[in-house]
């Protein structure tokens, strides 16, 4: 009897005798003509008639090949040949065995046949209690007793064969099974015992059951297979002992606590970290835990799955540890037990004593429910071996390809060739590995490799998909970041030779004044250096390193007063609206940088409503929108992350052709354009992008193919002192009855740039305005100069960045006395961020680089004029 079950107990066999035909009501073959065995010496009729016509048969062909014409009549012996033939063939349909098995039966059906008809040597397994089934080694069913046929009809597999279903069929409808069932078919056709204890299943009637199943082989090459139903209290007792291996074994800790916190079972990793022997008993979740153990015994009702925490683990020589836990509880599980995953810091437990496993403990659920990938395979190279069983994470994570005897190595991609995968999967035998997964899309894995004391493999495998997208994303925000610096600083040096160029330029254009033969190239150098100007603050805009002039003001108001611009660029064929929400509260940004922004998104807006190849929009509309609104608003309309507060929105909607969703993730990426070829710089909404952040707001957009699409700028609310609401009334007097400006005019000016073309250039064209101009080339020298002549200048224009001693920080060293009442302008093509907060904390003015002389000489005699 093959090995694994207990001896059934004694039943009579007169309750269970009979065959699979009492089962299914088709009966094999009539008891009367069942052929008793050769020992007892008696002849079947039917048998004497079936070699007599064989005899007669084989005569008569003898006869007809030896005799030739001498016989005198062939025809006669032929035809005598022909009915022998017939009557064996009608004998063997009607009466004898072909009648149930045909005239070609298929393999094993005639031993079965046999078995059934005559013999009873197998006849003891109808008084089992548990279900056997018999095979050949070819795993083709020939008996079966009635224990087993009743689990096969419970299970609606029973049907009109005389023959059984094999134990497989039994529990087809469970794929959790297939792999116990595969090595139990292995095993019978080695010839060799084997028992497993399959997982608990409902395949038999619906009913939640586990059963224990073995095979074994008997004489005469046919194999025993049996099954039974396991009790309660035996699955609680059962071997837990293989799957506890993978936990002894895992690369990470792992403890089972009760709900008062007594600690059952603790993996080897977990003992060596805390510094713990190989039996922690009496041990609590909270001798090992600094934070409240709670969180790691205590189930979550509300049904959210796993809990994840953040832990810090007490050693026996009081070193602590940081770790991530994942506690989580099996839904078959009713006696609240806790399983609880420890991530280490370093995601590797250090070396451990070799493990010894604690007694009754069970791993079936932590093997099932792991939230990591777990196999075992049939040897330990895991370049050559093949998949024994796997848990659902692995199966999930392989896209179900991770079945039994699967090759290991199939589970992952050989774009470097079989020989390169073969070489990446054995160095997990020594340190964990990263390597692709063959799925669609390629997912990113650990692979930690450990060996069973069997001999065989067992796999660990860890997605880090995510993890590697995280890292991918820091990455590319670090070089934007660094492209970013990087874009500054060129612009800064770019506008310092721009300032040169468009300050030449105005004198130049001064002396060769319109009728001149010069003018015309003059002009245009003039024209292309502002282009240039566009595009480097484009880029500051981008790199977020803009010095902002921050105003308060009106939005709507100041929207009304684009109103003509923004017409223009839309152009007269484009219907253009603009809807103004009541209450507008104020905002405190750089009105140049969102008039920017508006002109980025109407002149994209333009685009998108004209046709390819036209050559202006039409049939659509652009309609600009301003309302209050609330965070919660926003979040209504899916945008988000965005903080809680008031904010004023401003809407920019076209009715174009839509963003495609493969462009949406990169619309305001740098140099990303959707526009044809020559069309665009692909810097405009990178540009807005950055301008809103920078100016602490937000901006979305929402689009729909075919409808149109819209962007939504989120500024928020700025509350006014008296003093600034003050201020803004002034500036609107001055709308209405603006002072006339005059560029040439009469001061003192101490000019400060530390680059001598800069200098050179600015300062001659002050000087012809008819100002009086004094140089230094930084802020020392700038300082030794107003302590000379203190209170000397009427204002002083500096550069921001420059050697030595910067601009700002010369305003802060000067006395005020030294400064007297002179006016202070800062001009630079790039200035830190800290530097707007200055501009807003003290009474002082900037100009961004390049400028040109009427700007520069413009705003010189507006300060002077406000002296």
């Amino acid at each position: 009897m093959a090995d694994g079950f207990r001896p059934a107990p004694h039943r009579d066999p007169g309750a269970e005798s009979g065959s699979i035909s009492d089962r299914t009501g088709a009966p094999m073959t009539d008891q009367a003509d069942q052929t008793p065995p050769r020992s007892g010496g008696r002849l079947d009729p039917l048998q004497i008639l079936f070699w007599g016509a064989v005899a007669a048969g084989v005569a008569a062909a003898g006869v007809a090949i030896t005799a030739g014409p001498t016989v005198g009549q062939p025809g006669a012996i032929l035809l005598l040949l022909i009915a022998a033939v017939g009557m064996v063939l009608f004998f063997w349909m009607s009466r004898g065995a072909g009648r149930k098995l045909g005239a070609f039966p298929e393999r094993g059906a005639i031993a079965a046949a046999a078995m059934l008809g005559g013999r009873h040597d197998f006849g003891l397994i109808d008084a089992l209690d548990e279900a056997a089934l018999i095979t050949d080694m070819h795993l083709s069913p020939l008996t079966a007793n009635h224990a087993y046929l009743d689990i096969a009809e419970a299970a609606g597999i029973l049907g009109e064969s005389d023959r059984p279903p094999m134990m497989s069929r039994l529990f087809g409808a469970d794929p959790m099974l297939s792999a116990p069932m595969f090595r139990l078919a292995r095993a019978a056709q080695a010839g060799q015992i084997r028992r497993e204890e399959l997982p608990g299943t409902a395949a038999i009637a619906g009913k939640h059951a586990r059963y224990e199943a073995c095979v074994g082989p008997m004489p005469g090459g046919y194999v025993l297979w049996r099954l039974r139903e396991l009790g309660v209290a035996e699955a609680a007792e059962s071997g837990g002992d293989t799957n506890q291996l993978f936990l002894d074994d895992a690369p990470i800790g792992f403890f089972a606590a009760k709900s008062d916190g007594s600690i059952i079972y603790m993996n080897r990793a977990l003992r060596a970290v805390l510094g713990l022997g190989d039996d922690p008993a009496l041990m609590r979740v909270k001798d090992i835990v600094k934070e409240d153990a709670s969180r790691l015994v205590r189930k979550d009702r509300r049904g959210f799955g796993p809990s994840r925490t953040r832990i810090t683990l007490k050693g026996l020589d009081g070193q602590e540890t940081q770790a991530a836990a994942l506690s989580f509880w099996p839904t078959e599980d009713v006696d609240g037990t806790s399983r609880t995953l420890v991530f280490f810091s370093d995601t590797e437990a250090p070396e451990a004593p070799t493990p010894v496993r604690v007694p009754g403990g069970s791993a079936d659920g932590v093997f099932s429910h792991a939230p990591f990938g777990v196999a075992v395979l049939d040897g330990a190279d895991p370049a050559s071996a093949a998949v024994l069983d796997s848990n659902t994470s692995l199966m999930d994570m392989t896209q179900g390809r991770a079945t039994p005897s699967t090759p290991f190595a199939d589970l992952f991609e050989a774009g470097e060739g079989p020989t390169q995968l073969a070489h990446r999967l054995r160095q997990s035998l020594n340190d964990p590995i990263e390597i692709m997964l063959a799925t669609n899309p390629p997912m990113a894995a650990h692979v930690h490799f450990a060996r069973s004391p069997d001999g065989r493999g067992i796999a660990y495998v860890l997605n880090v998909t995510q993890q590697r997208e995280l890292e991918t994303r820091l990455a590319q925000s670090e070089k934007m970041r660094e492209i970013g610096e990087l874009a500054a600083g060129v612009a800064h040096d770019f506008n310092n030779l721009l300032t040169v160029v468009m300050q030449t330029c105005s004198t130049l254009l001064r002396r060769h004044p319109v009728g001149d033969a010069d003018y015309p190239m003059l002009r245009e150098i003039s024209d292309h250096a502002v282009t240039a100007k566009e595009l480097s603050e484009m880029l500051r805009a981008y790199a977020r390193q803009q010095t902002f002039a921050r105003e308060v003001f009106d939005v709507g108001d100041f929207i009304g007063s684009k109103q003509e611009l923004i017409r223009r660029v839309v152009g007269s064929s484009i219907p253009y609206e603009i809807r103004h929400g009541r209450d507008l509260p104020y905002v405190k940004v750089d009105k140049t940088q969102l008039e920017r922004v508006l002109v980025n998104l109407a002149t994209n807006a333009r685009d998108a409503m004209t046709p390819k190849g036209s050559p202006m929009a039409r049939d659509g509309k652009l309609t600009v929108r301003t309302s209050v609104v609330t965070a919660e608003t926003a979040r209504g309309f899916g945008h988000n992350p965005i903080e809680d507060g008031r904010y004023v929105m401003i809407e920019v909607e076209d009715t174009g052709g839509g963003i495609k969703p493969e462009h949406a993730a990169k619309i305001f990426r740098p140099y990303h354009s959707t526009k044809e070829a020559g069309k665009g710089t692909g810097l405009g909404l990178a540009t807005s992008y950055g301008i809103i952040k920078q100016s602490g707001g937000y901006i979305f957009f929402t689009s729909k193919l075919g409808v149109g699409t819209t962007f939504r700028i989120f500024l928020p609310e700025y509350i006014p002192t008296a003093e600034e609401i003050e201020e803004i009334a002034a500036k609107e007097r001055l709308l209405i009855a603006p002072i006339p400006k005059d560029v040439s005019g009469r001061g003192k000016i101490l000019f400060v740039e530390d680059l001598v073309p800069v200098r050179r250039a600015t300062v001659r064209n002050l000087k012809e305005c008819g100002y009086e101009v004094e140089e230094a080339g930084d802020g020392q020298e700038a300082l030794d100069i107003m302590a000379a002549k203190p209170g000397a200048f009427d204002i002083i224009i500096s550069d921001v960045s420059m050697p030595i001693m910067t601009g700002p920080e010369m305003l802060q060293e000067a006395d005020p006395a030294m400064i007297g009442n002179a006016k202070v302008l800062f001009l630079s093509g790039y200035a830190p961020e800290s530097f707007s907060h200055m501009l807003e904390n003290y009474p002082v003015h900037y100009m961004s680089k390049p400028v040109t002389m009427e700007q520069l000489v413009g705003r010189v005699k507006e300060l002077l004029a406000a002296a």
